[in-house]
């Protein structure tokens, strides 16, 4: 396709959104947008704050609550980066929240197919 048959062309880089239009009777004019962040961190990257030992997040409990009331399975990643567990930890509640989650879908599984089958009459 030509610039001549061309209405519009719109093409992107990675430093903003750039509009490049292209008409039959002129050449191309090209208008950008330039989006950079600034260059004031945010508070949360600050470098006094390197000991985050004290936040909640970090403590075991909370890790275990996340595995067993939010994420079931889908949060061991979230177990293995945590540090203040131990190799053998990590590895008992694994197993622990795996069988915990299978647990949980059988008895689901279990419950909805006996209510079905009382909503049918049987």
């Amino acid at each position: 396709m030509s610039e001549a048959e061309s209405s519009a062309v719109r093409t992107s880089d990675h430093a903003g959104t750039c509009v490049a239009e292209a008409s039959v009777a002129t050449s191309p004019r090209h208008r950008c947008i330039v989006i950079q962040p600034g260059t004031v961190a945010p508070s949360y990257l600050d470098t006094d704050q390197d000991d985050d030992t004290g936040q909640w997040t970090n403590r075991p409990a909370a890790t275990l609550a996340v595995l067993f009331f939010v994420t079931g399975a889908f949060g061991i990643p979230l177990l293995w980066r945590r540090p203040s567990f131990s190799l053998w930890q990590r590895i008992f509640w694994s197993l622990v929240v795996t069988l915990y989650t299978i647990a949980l879908f059988v008895g689901v599984t279990i419950l909805v197919l006996r209510t079905l089958d009382s909503a049918n009459g049987g």
